[in-house]
């Protein structure tokens, strides 16, 4: 395990649900082990993505999903239970902690279900959390943040769920602080509700999330037929 005395940096946070209750606003269209799958497949992918981040201190990924705490130990992140289980404020909330305690310059969170990140897009992030205190990635469709900026690590409260781009911005005036706003073709889509099954997801590789859903079109015969096409394309 990484030596946690000298933790300075920048650190992704990596906030993940058990698997097994992921996504359930998916429930009309995929039933629950297909849930449960899609989230393992873009977890990895995400990991895969922040690994090949130059830049980042480390990954913290807070988590009570064995598989997933396990996967990411073995890829060298350091990973905490989530203490309370209640979503992704408290987890990130309890990063943002772990982070402080242990003099980190900074995070950058991303959940684990913003698959199409691509590393020179968190690059980006890290190149403007140099002049500012922090940084937004606001998501394509339903008004929420998919990547969250910081540094210090909690100089601002977090504050996901409905509309929380626009509470992390509120937030962020209130508190006095500097917030930049990014739009990212491949974070700014994440995967939560049946309509962005059929996101493209730019040019990151998701190999693990795009092999899925063209192994769920293949098996069902219903709309996700469409969907097989709109990842296929280059």
């Amino acid at each position: 395990m990484r030596d946690t005395a000298n933790l300075s940096g920048v650190w992704a946070v990596v906030p993940v649900k058990r698997f097994d209750r992921a996504k359930s606003r998916l429930a009309n269209l995929l039933d629950s082990a297909e849930r449960e799958e899609l989230a393992w497949a873009m977890f990895r992918d995400v990991l895969d993505t922040l690994g090949n981040v130059p830049g980042l201190s480390g990954i913290l990924v807070v988590t009570n999903d064995p598989r997933a705490a396990n996967f990411a130990r073995a890829h060298g992140a350091i990973t905490l239970p989530d203490p309370r289980d209640e979503g992704t404020s408290p987890a990130v909330t309890c990063a943002l902690t772990w982070l402080r305690k242990h003099s980190a310059h900074g995070a950058v969170v991303v959940p684990g279900d913003v698959p199409f990140t691509e590393p020179v897009e968190i690059v980006s992030v890290l190149d403007k959390l140099r002049t500012g205190s922090v940084v937004l990635v606001p998501a394509v469709r339903d008004g929420g943040t998919n990547i969250l900026a910081m540094a210090p690590p909690g100089v601002i409260q977090v504050a996901y769920g409905q509309n929380s781009f626009v509470r992390h911005l509120a937030v962020a005036r209130e508190a006095g602080v500097e917030a930049h706003v990014l739009h990212l073709d491949g974070a700014g889509h994440d995967i939560d509700v049946s309509s962005d099954l059929f996101v493209d997801g730019g040019q990151s590789p998701a190999v693990r999330t795009r092999a899925h859903l063209r192994q769920m079109a293949r098996i069902n015969s219903t709309p996700t037929t469409r969907l097989c096409k709109e990842i296929s394309q280059p």
